[in-house]
């Protein structure tokens, strides 16, 4: 493909992260964290309780969103040679995107009516999406200057995925809930920022075109 057909994957890449970013935002703005559950805030509330309001449809929209357009990244990083089709950093992403659809098929759990094998899926999914997309930037984008930006925002969601995964390790060595030692809504949508941004940055790395045509792709 021609470096026309790169810069429109990448952009099709940009728009569906860009998406998922006014998805949310909406959300947060006019219903400011309140679900199926009374008196939740930002501070606690995650993105996924959003399932059970009325702006169900819109927190879909965005996964889905999201997931459309970083596939479509992942194409054309592959196109521009930049990954290998079969490699460590095409199944990290693809395991992002796995992630990602993941989360929308399967609802959060709601624990109004208790324990559901949706609820676990749903978080299995949450997680492998969270570690898979910074896994996946790192693998492709490290050793290219022009995708510093990435690299960056992949380092930054690994900071907030530390305070989550560390809040998890003390929960399980103490009588603590893991989930209320930290203000869970906003670690998440730290995490999700970071990583929505690491997605774009890709993308416009992917539209600027640069890398050089001779450098040797990630075949790990």
């Amino acid at each position: 493909m021609d470096r026309f057909s790169h810069a429109l994957f990448g952009w099709l890449g940009v728009l569906g992260a860009v998406i998922s970013v006014v998805a949310i935002l909406t959300l947060d703005a006019i219903l400011g964290g309140q679900s199926h559950r009374p008196g939740r805030t930002l501070r606690r509330a995650t993105i996924s309780e959003y399932v059970y309001t009325d702006g169900g449809w819109a927190f879909l929209t965005g996964v889905l969103a999201l997931a459309l357009g970083s596939t479509l990244l992942l194409l054309g990083l592959i196109s521009a040679g930049l990954v290998q089709p079969l490699s460590v950093g095409s199944i990290l992403m693809a395991l992002w995107v796995i992630g990602l659809l993941g989360v929308a098929a399967f609802p959060k759990r709601n624990w109004e009516i208790g324990p559901s094998t949706s609820g676990s899926v749903h978080r299995i999914a949450t997680l492998l999406a969270f570690v898979s997309l910074p896994a996946a930037v790192l693998t492709i984008a490290r050793r290219h200057r022009g995708a510093r930006p990435a690299v960056w925002l992949a380092y930054g969601s690994l900071g907030w995925l530390g305070v989550l995964f560390g809040a998890i390790a003390v929960g399980m060595v103490t009588d603590l809930s893991w989930w209320r030692i930290i203000p869970l809504g906003l670690v998440e949508r730290g995490i999700v920022a970071f990583e929505v941004g690491a997605v774009i940055a890709l993308g416009v790395w992917l539209i600027r075109g640069q890398f050089r045509p001779d450098r040797q792709p990630e075949t790990a």
